[in-house]
């Protein structure tokens, strides 16, 4: 029986990269390729063709109006409307997502109507801008006194 012991040194010819090395040194240039376009940006204030920019949800949600209603009780306090219950409208439909102020004036008229004479909504509401939220109602007065 004959024992075969090889001893490898690990040693590479001068000059040469093996190929683990030059995976990795891809890896490290597609990585740092990846982090310099967003940062050089948005942490930077450089902005070249050379690098690609990134922002998150640039214009996604503009102009989507948030609203909230309550009505007024008899004695008084105010208590928070449900306007898919008060108007018999499935939650996943055309009331889930507000998108003008169009829209909302209609829905507040509608919300008017069912609710009777001399009812008593006030609403609450902003839409999305670039630079931030932009109140449209207050619910300082009575929406249905319109």
């Amino acid at each position: 029986m004959a024992v075969i012991i090889s001893i490898r040194t690990g040693a590479e010819p001068a000059g040469r990269l093996s190929a683990g090395r030059l995976r990795f040194l891809a890896f490290i240039a597609i990585a740092a390729f990846m982090i310099a376009g967003p940062a050089a940006e948005q942490v930077f204030g450089v902005q070249t063709a050379l690098l690609r920019s990134w922002t998150m949800f640039s214009a996604i949600g503009l102009g989507v109006i948030d609203a909230s209603f309550e009505i007024s009780r008899p004695e008084g306090a105010l208590v928070p409307l449900d306007r898919f219950e008060m108007l018999d409208a499935p939650r996943d439909g055309r009331l889930k997502r507000i998108e003008s102020r169009e829209e909302l004036a209609s829905i507040v008229k509608r919300l008017c109507t069912a609710a009777g004479q001399g009812a008593d909504i006030r609403v609450r509401a902003r839409q999305a801008a670039r630079g931030g939220w932009q109140i449209i109602h207050t619910d300082a007065e009575n929406a249905c006194a319109d």
